[in-house]
């Protein structure tokens, strides 16, 4: 492999704000799967579906906008929740027009599954002080508004 760097790699690995925030959220990921594994849900699962709950009666393409995900995906895993029991969705034209909401045995689920999510946060919260968790929720959405999609010409220009 000529005209490729090793030491770049390691530097991007270390210094590339996207390469960290994937390695960050999939240790979220695990931390968050260890302590909702024995209600049976995942941490995408929780996500989803107070999502849900948080925006009772959006549908399929609304919700992936607000959540930032692809609708292909998100109807995939729409359609795990729905035969699970825990998600209705109904009304609206086609897949991605039908309207959400949780059933009875998700919102039991969710009222279950919200005081392991806060005992989840205060552990992080101890481990990393409250102080520092704050200021990394912020940064993560500063970062995320950094990022936003810009001009395709814009990185060409400042070349």
């Amino acid at each position: 492999m000529s005209g490729f760097d090793p030491q770049a790699f390691r530097t991007i690995a270390a210094e590339c704000p996207g390469f960290q925030a994937r390695a960050t959220a999939r240790a979220i990921t695990r931390y968050h799967n260890a302590c909702f594994r024995p209600l049976g849900l995942t941490a995408e699962q929780f996500s989803l579906m107070v999502g849900i709950g948080a925006a009772e009666g959006a549908t399929l393409v609304e919700l992936a906008l607000s959540a930032g995900v692809d609708t292909t995906t998100l109807s995939r895993n729409i359609q795990n929740l729905e035969k699970r029991g825990w998600v209705c969705a109904e009304g609206g034209r086609g897949r991605a027009g039908k309207r959400l909401s949780l059933t009875g045995p998700g919102h039991h689920l969710l009222a279950e599954a919200i005081p392991v999510w806060r005992r989840a946060q205060a552990e992080l919260s101890r481990r990393l002080g409250d102080n520092d968790l704050q200021w990394v929720r912020r940064a993560l959405a500063a970062l995320a508004k950094a990022a936003e999609p810009i001009s395709p010409g814009l990185l060409e220009d400042a070349e």
